[in-house]
C-alpha cells in the first residue's frame, strides 16, 4: 500500500513538474519567438560574412604486406593486422617532408593564401612591443605551417584507407593540392624505400669486406697450420689417414697369403714325408707328378700282373719292380722340391707381412700423433666453412638489395583522386542556422527559467510552497481575450456605461463562450459557484469574500463573473463592491448619484436603497465602494457588516468584491460575515511574500470561513 501511494506521488510531481515547465514557456513564450529569430538572424549574419571553404577529399590504400618484387615473396598470402603501420602513415601524410614537396612543387610560398609578408606599421609595432619579437621563419616554413592547417588526416574505420581532406577558399586549389599531397606522400615513401635499400646496401658492401677479409685470414691460418702438423690433404682426405687404410687392406691381404702359404707349405712337407701326392693341394701339384704318377700307376699295374704269372726272382719282374722303385723316389725327389719351393713361398709371404705390419705401425703412429692437431684444424675448418656460407650470403643479399633499390615501389596507392569540390564545406548555411535555431531556443528557454526563478510569484504548481498550503487552489481562471464586440450589448445590460467596456470579456465567457479559453473559464466559474452554495451556513446565503493582495489581481473580474454566473443560474444574487482602492463594479454598474445625496451605511434599509439591479440577470450591485470605508471608525465598520449580514439574508449568493487588502485594511471588517474567502492572484505576477501577508491577514480577520486561492490570467 505505502508503494503503490509513494508511486502515485511520484507520478503526480512529475506531471506537475512538467506542467510548471510548460506553463513557464508559455508565459515566457515571446522570448521562445525572439530567441530563436535573434539566433536565425545572427547565424545569416555569420554566414553571409564567413568567407567559403571547399574541402577535397582523396583516399590512399596502404598496404601492410612487404613487397619485394626481385625475390619470391612479392606475392604475399594475406594481409596482416598491424594497426599501428596505418596510424603512423597517418602521421607521415602531415609531416614536414611530405608537406614541403607539396609546398615545392605547388610554389606554394607564392600563394597569398599560405603565405604573405610580415605587416609592418604602428599596429605591427605595438604587437612586438606587448608580445617581443618573433623569429624571422623563411617562405617555405611559413607556407608549409599553414599548409598543415588545411590538411586534415584520418583513417578510415578499422580499415587500411586513409583519407585526405584539404581545405581552401577555391574548389579547384583544394583538389589540387589534396592531390599533390598524396602523390607526394607515394614520392617520398619510394624515396625512402630507395635510400633505405641504397643505405642497407652499402652497410652490406662493408660487411663483404669484412667478411673476404676473415675468410683469407682464416685459410692462411689453416694453411699454416696443416703445415706446422704435417698435414698434408690429397683427394679430400689426410694423406697419412689414407695410407693407414691402404695398409691395413694391404696387412690384411699379405696375412691372408702368408697363412696360404704356410698351410701349402705344411701339405707340401706331409706329401714329402709320406711320399703321398694326393697330399698336395690343388695349387701345388704340377704336370711332372702327374705323369710319374700315371706311369708309376701303369707299372704297379703291370707288377701286379707279373707277380701272379712269375716268380719274384723273375728277371723281367725284378725289372719292372727296379723300375717302380725308379718312378717312386722320382716322385718323391719332386714332392721334395715341391715341398722346398713351398718353403719358399711362405717364407716370402710372411716376410711381406712382417714389412707390411711395421709400416702400418708406423702409419699408425702418425695418425696418432695428428689426430690431436686434426681437432684444432676442424675448428678452423668450421669457422672458415661458416665465414665463407656468410659471405656467399651478403653477397647474394648484395645483389638482391641493388636490384630492389632499382625497383622500387611504394607500398600504398591512391584509390581515389581528389575530385573538385561542387559545394562549399564551410560555413554550411544548413548547419549554422540550425545551431543559430537551437541557440536561440535554447536562450530563450534559458531566460524564460531564469526570469522564473528571479521571479519568485505564484504559480499553480506550486504546491511545495507553505503559503499555498494555508491556501488551497480553488480554481485556475484562463487568460480572456477583450470581446469588444460585445460592449454594445454589454451597454444595454447595464444602463449603457462606457465603462462596461472593460469586463466585456468576462460577461462573453460567462454567458455565451466561443472559444476553448472562454469555454474553460466558464466552466471553472460554475464550479466555484456550486462550491459557494455547497459551503452556506446553516441554510443561509452562500457569502463569499474576494479579496487579492494588491490592484491588478483580477478580483472585481472575479467576483463579477460568479455574481453573475449564480444570477444567471437562477439564485438571487448580490454582488457588493466595498473596495474604495478599486471602485471599477460601482463605477460601471451603479447609477450616478446625484449630488448632495448623502449615503448613510449604518442599516440593512439604508444598504437596501442604494441596490440596484438588472432586470434581465436578476443580478443585484450594492456600490458601497463609492463610500470610503478607510474614513470610517470602528463602530461605523461593525454596524456597515451588520447591516450587510441582515441584507445578505435576503439572497441566496452574496459576492463581496474586498479589493487588494494589502491597499486596504478597511475591507477586512466585512471578512467575519463571509463563508468563503477566496483570495485572487495573478499567474506569474504575484510575489509569494504578498500572498503570504494576504494569507496572514485573512487568516486573522476571516475567522471559520474556508479560505482559498484562485489563479487568474493562467495560460
Amino acid at each position: 500500500m505505502n508503494n503503490n501511494a509513494k508511486y502515485t506521488d511520484d507520478r503526480s510531481k512529475s506531471r506537475l513538474d512538467a506542467r510548471g515547465l510548460m506553463g513557464i514557456l508559455r508565459r515566457y513564450k515571446w522570448w521562445l519567438i525572439l530567441g530563436p529569430l535573434i539566433g536565425l538572424t545572427a547565424a545569416l549574419l555569420l554566414v553571409s560574412a564567413t568567407p567559403p571553404t571547399y574541402t577535397a577529399t582523396g583516399a590512399v590504400f596502404v598496404d601492410p604486406r612487404a613487397r619485394r618484387i626481385v625475390t619470391e615473396e612479392n606475392n604475399p598470402a594475406g594481409y596482416g593486422n598491424d594497426a599501428s603501420l596505418v596510424e603512423s602513415q597517418v602521421s607521415i601524410l602531415v609531416s614536414d617532408s611530405v608537406l614541403r614537396r607539396v609546398v615545392a612543387r605547388e610554389k606554394l610560398a607564392d600563394d597569398p593564401d599560405f603565405y604573405s609578408e610580415p605587416a609592418t606599421g604602428l599596429v605591427a609595432d605595438l604587437k612586438t612591443l606587448i608580445r617581443g619579437p618573433r623569429p624571422i621563419v623563411d617562405a617555405e616554413t611559413t607556407a608549409t605551417e599553414m599548409l598543415a592547417r588545411h590538411v586534415r588526416v584520418k583513417r578510415a574505420a578499422k580499415s587500411y584507407v586513409i583519407e585526405v581532406e584539404v581545405a581552401s577558399a577555391t574548389p579547384a586549389k583544394a583538389a589540387r593540392i589534396a592531390n599533390a599531397v598524396m602523390d607526394a606522400y607515394l614520392e617520398d615513401q619510394t624515396a625512402a624505400k630507395a635510400e633505405e635499400s641504397r643505405r642497407a646496401t652499402s652497410l652490406i658492401d662493408g660487411r663483404i669486406g669484412e667478411l673476404r677479409e676473415k675468410v683469407r685470414l682464416g685459410e692462411l691460418r689453416l694453411d699454416e697450420f696443416r703445415k706446422a702438423n704435417r698435414i698434408v690433404v690429397s683427394e679430400g682426405g689426410i694423406v697419412s689417414e689414407q695410407q693407414l687404410g691402404k695398409l691395413n687392406i694391404e696387412l690384411a691381404t699379405a696375412r691372408s697369403v702368408a697363412a696360404e702359404a704356410g698351410a701349402r707349405m705344411e701339405q707340401a712337407r706331409a706329401a714329402a714325408r709320406s711320399g703321398t701326392p694326393e697330399l698336395l693341394p690343388e695349387a701345388v701339384k704340377s704336370g711332372l707328378v702327374q705323369k710319374l704318377r700315371e706311369q708309376y700307376s701303369q707299372i704297379a699295374r703291370r707288377e701286379a700282373a707279373l707277380s701272379q704269372q712269375l716268380k719274384g726272382r723273375h728277371p723281367v719282374l725284378i725289372d719292372v719292380r727296379s723300375q717302380l722303385k725308379e718312378l717312386q723316389a722320382q716322385i718323391n725327389n719332386e714332392l721334395g722340391r715341391i715341398a722346398a719351393s713351398s718353403k719358399g713361398e711362405a717364407d716370402i709371404a710372411r716376410a711381406r707381412e712382417r714389412e707390411i705390419l711395421a709400416a702400418t705401425e708406423r702409419a699408425k703412429r702418425e695418425v696418432g700423433t695428428s689426430n690431436t692437431a686434426q681437432i684444432k684444424m676442424r675448428e678452423l675448418e668450421q669457422d672458415l666453412a661458416t665465414s665463407r656460407e656468410l659471405l656467399g650470403a651478403f653477397i647474394a643479399r648484395a645483389k638482391e638489395t641493388l636490384e630492389q633499390a632499382n625497383l622500387t615501389t611504394p607500398e600504398a596507392r591512391i584509390i581515389t583522386p581528389a575530385a573538385v569540390p561542387s559545394r562549399q564545406s564551410f560555413p554550411s548555411p544548413l548547419l549554422f542556422l540550425t545551431l543559430g535555431l537551437l541557440g536561440g531556443l535554447g536562450v530563450g528557454i534559458g531566460r524564460a527559467l531564469l526570469g522564473d526563478a528571479l521571479e519568485g510569484s505564484v504559480r499553480p504548481d506550486d504546491t511545495r510552497q507553505p503559503t499555498l498550503a494555508a491556501l488551497p487552489f480553488r480554481a485556475t481562471l484562463p487568460m480572456l481575450a477583450p470581446a469588444k464586440s460585445l460592449v454594445e450589448r454589454t451597454q444595454s445590460w447595464f444602463g449603457g456605461s462606457d465603462g462596461v467596456a472593460q469586463f466585456a470579456d468576462i460577461l462573453q465567457a460567462v454567458t455565451d463562450p466561443q472559444n476553448p479559453p472562454a469555454a474553460r473559464y466558464r466552466q471553472a466559474i460554475l464550479r466555484l459557484t456550486s462550491i459557494l452554495r455547497a459551503a452556506a451556513k446553516g441554510g443561509g446565503p452562500a457569502i463569499a469574500a474576494i479579496v487579492s493582495p494588491r490592484t491588478g489581481a483580477g478580483a472585481s473580474s472575479t467576483a463579477l463573473a460568479i455574481a453573475y454566473a449564480a444570477a444567471l443560474a437562477g439564485d438571487r444574487t448580490l454582488l457588493v463592491d466595498a473596495s474604495p482602492a478599486n471602485a471599477d463594479l460601482s463605477n460601471v454598474f451603479a447609477p450616478p448619484l446625484d449630488s448632495g445625496t448623502v449615503v448613510v451605511l449604518d442599516s440593512k434599509d439604508d444598504l437596501a436603497s442604494i441596490t440596484t439591479r438588472d432586470d434581465r440577470s436578476g443580478l443585484s450591485v450594492l456600490p458601497i465602494a463609492l463610500a470610503d470605508l478607510r474614513r470610517l471608525k470602528g463602530t461605523q465598520r461593525q454596524r456597515l457588516a451588520d447591516g450587510l449580514a441582515a441584507l445578505a439574508r435576503s439572497y441566496d449568493v452574496v459576492v463581496i468584491d474586498a479589493g487588494p487588502i494589502l491597499e486596504d485594511h478597511a475591507v477586512l471588517t466585512l471578512l467575519p460575515i463571509a463563508s468563503d474567502v477566496l483570495v485572487v492572484a495573478r499567474d506569474g505576477d504575484t510575489p509569494h511574500a504578498d500572498l503570504q501577508e494576504t494569507a496572514d491577514a485573512t487568516a486573522a480577520a476571516a475567522g471559520t470561513a474556508r479560505r482559498g486561492l484562485i489563479l487568474n490570467g493562467h495560460a
